[in-house]
C-alpha cells in the first residue's frame, strides 16, 4: 500500500505548492497594486494574453488585471499568466461586483462588428470605463502596449466587417507604374494615395486643386517618388499638356465636389466640376492612351434626388461615353456609400456637438446611411480596378444601412453624456430619407471580389441620357452662364430634383 500512500501524499503536496502560488499571487495583485485599477479583459486570446502580460510587466500604467471573460466554453476555468478564465459574457455582472473590477478592457481586435456591439451594450449599465486594443496588425507586429488603449469609438460598432483580400492584381498593376490620383487631398484621395504608394509605383502624382491638402498629404507620405500637381480638373489644356508630358498609365479620379447642401445653391460649379472635370480628365487620359481609369463616384448617383447626386450620375455616363472611344484604356465607375470620417461626415458633426454640450441635430427619426470605413473602401476600389471588364460600373458592398438617430444616441452613451438632447430637424432639400445603391432597373451581378457587385444598366435609358450628357457637355464648354436656366427647364422635369426657393435652416443636419 505504500505506493498508493505515496502517490497520494505526492499529489496533495504537488497540489498545495501550485495552489499556494496562486493564492499568494491573486493577494498580492489584490494589496501590492499601488493604486492601479482592477482590470478585466475581455477576450482570452493571443491579444489578451499580449495584454495581460504588459499590464503585469509595466504596472506603473496603472493597471492590474484580475482575470479574463470569454465566450469559449473550452477556456473556460483555464489560466493565462495566471489569472483565471472566470466565463462568458453571461458573467460580466457578477464578475465585476465580486471582483471589485474598476476597468475593462475589450482585446477582441478580429472580433465580428456584431460580437463589439453585445459587449459594448453589456458593459453600458456597469458604469465602468471600456477601453479597446489597437488593430490586429498592430498586435501581431508586437506593437501593442498599455499605452494605446484607447475608448471605444462609433467607428468600432460602425460598418462592415473588416476583410481580408488577395491583392496580388492590385500590386501587379501598379508596381513599376506612373499613377495619377486627382483630388489627392480629399478623404478618398488621401488615402488612395497612402495604399498605393505601398504597391511601389515608379511614380505616384497628387493632383489638386487646393495647394494646402496636397502639401499636406505630399508632407505625410515623404516619399520621393510623390510629385504634387496643382491644376484644375476644369482645365483641358492643362489637363491635356500634362497627360502628354507625364504619360500616367493608371488614374484614379476622385476630385468632385460632394457636399450636397453646398451644391443645391451653386447648380452649375457642381455640373462644371463634377461632370465637365470629370470629361477633361477621362479624355486627356484616353488621348494619352492610358493603362486604366477608375472613377469615384457615390450611392447618391442613383435615382438621384439631389443637384450633387445628378452631377455624379452624369459623370458616370461620361465614362460610359468616352469608354466607347477607348481601344486600349478601360474604364471602371466605382458606386459607394457615406465613409467614416470624410470631410462633412455626419460623425464629426456629431463629435463637435456633443462636445459643446448639444444638442445634436438628425433631420429625419427614420433616416439611415451605408457606411465604410475610408481604408476598406479604397482597399475595395483597387480590387474593383482590376477587374476584367472593359468597361463596368461596380458597386460595393457597404453592408447594412445605420440608422442615424441610433448613431447619435450611440455616440452620446460612448461619451458618457446619454443626457443630450437630440433635435430632428426636418430633411434638408435634396437629402434622401434612405440611400439606394442602385437604380431600380439596374441588376447587381457577382466578380470575382466577393465585395465588389457588377452593375448592369437598361439600354434604353442609357441612351436617353447619353443625349442629355451631349447637351450638358456642349453648354458647359461654351455657355456655362446659361447651364442654371437650361437645368430647371430641361433636368429638373425629367428628374424631379427639387430647386430650394427659401433659406435652408440654421441649424445644420446631416451631410
Amino acid at each position: 500500500s505504500i505506493f498508493v500512500f505515496e502517490a497520494a501524499f505526492f499529489l496533495l503536496a504537488a497540489s498545495g505548492v501550485r495552489y499556494s502560488r496562486r493564492f499568494s499571487n491573486e493577494v498580492s495583485l489584490a494589496n501590492k497594486s499601488n493604486g492601479a485599477r482592477r482590470t478585466l479583459i475581455i477576450g482570452a486570446g493571443d491579444a489578451g494574453a499580449m495584454v495581460a502580460g504588459e499590464m503585469l510587466r509595466h504596472r506603473e500604467n496603472g493597471y492590474i488585471p484580475v482575470g479574463f471573460i470569454d465566450d469559449n466554453p473550452q477556456k473556460w476555468r483555464a489560466r493565462i499568466h495566471n489569472l483565471r478564465v472566470f466565463g462568458g459574457k453571461e458573467r460580466l455582472q457578477e464578475i465585476v461586483e465580486s471582483r471589485e473590477i474598476e476597468a475593462l478592457v475589450l482585446a477582441m481586435p478580429s472580433a465580428p462588428r456584431q460580437v463589439i456591439r453585445e459587449y459594448v451594450n453589456a458593459c453600458q449599465p456597469l458604469g465602468i470605463p471600456l477601453q479597446i486594443v489597437p488593430a490586429t496588425h498592430q498586435i501581431l507586429s508586437g506593437e501593442v502596449h498599455i499605452e494605446q488603449l484607447r475608448k471605444i469609438q462609433i467607428e468600432d460598432l460602425l460598418g462592415r466587417d473588416p476583410v481580408r483580400l488577395d491583392d496580388t492584381l492590385v500590386k501587379n498593376s501598379l508596381k513599376n507604374k506612373r499613377v495619377l490620383v486627382t483630388g489627392a487631398g480629399g478623404s478618398i484621395g488621401s488615402e488612395l494615395c497612402r495604399q498605393i504608394l505601398s504597391y511601389e509605383p515608379k511614380t505616384l502624382y497628387l493632383l489638386g486643386h487646393g495647394e494646402n491638402s496636397i502639401y499636406k498629404i505630399q508632407q505625410e507620405l515623404a516619399d520621393e517618388r510623390v510629385k504634387p500637381v496643382i491644376m484644375d480638373i476644369r482645365d483641358a489644356q492643362q489637363l491635356k499638356y500634362f497627360f502628354e508630358t507625364h504619360q500616367p498609365q493608371q488614374v484614379f479620379h476622385a476630385a468632385a465636389h460632394k457636399h450636397v447642401p453646398l451644391m443645391e445653391k451653386n447648380i452649375t460649379e457642381a455640373f462644371l466640376n463634377n461632370v465637365w472635370g470629370s470629361h477633361c480628365v477621362l479624355q486627356a487620359a484616353l488621348a494619352s492612351q492610358a493603362e486604366q481609369v477608375v472613377l469615384i463616384s457615390t450611392d447618391k448617383a442613383a435615382e438621384p434626388s439631389s443637384i450633387m447626386g445628378l452631377s455624379k450620375y452624369f459623370a458616370e455616363q461620361t465614362a460610359r461615353y468616352l469608354a466607347r472611344q477607348a481601344d486600349t484604356t478601360r474604364l471602371a465607375v466605382v458606386r459607394f456609400g457615406n465613409v467614416i470620417g470624410s470631410r462633412g461626415s455626419v460623425i464629426p458633426l456629431f463629435e463637435k456637438q456633443i462636445a459643446a454640450g448639444g444638442p445634436l441635430t438628425v433631420t429625419h427619426p427614420e433616416m439611415t446611411r451605408y457606411f465604410m470605413t475610408i481604408p476598406e473602401a479604397v482597399q475595395l476600389v483597387l480590387q474593383a480596378s482590376v477587374l476584367p471588364q472593359a468597361i463596368g460600373t461596380y458597386v460595393l458592398d457597404m453592408g447594412e444601412p445605420v440608422n442615424i438617430l441610433e448613431m447619435a444616441q450611440n455616440m452620446c452613451r460612448l461619451s458618457g453624456q446619454e443626457g443630450l438632447e437630440i433635435r430632428i430637424t426636418g430633411i434638408r432639400p435634396g437629402e434622401k430619407v434612405h440611400e439606394r445603391l442602385t437604380w431600380s432597373d439596374e441588376v447587381l451581378q457577382a466578380t470575382a471580389c466577393p465585395q465588389v457587385q457588377a452593375a448592369h444598366t437598361d439600354a434604353p435609358r442609357q441612351a436617353q441620357h447619353q443625349l442629355l450628357l451631349t447637351e450638358i457637355l456642349t453648354l458647359l464648354a461654351e455657355h456655362p452662364e446659361d447651364f442654371e436656366a437650361f437645368f430647371k427647364t430641361t433636368l429638373v422635369p425629367q428628374f424631379g430634383i427639387q430647386i430650394p426657393t427659401k433659406k435652408a435652416p440654421p441649424v445644420a443636419g446631416l451631410s
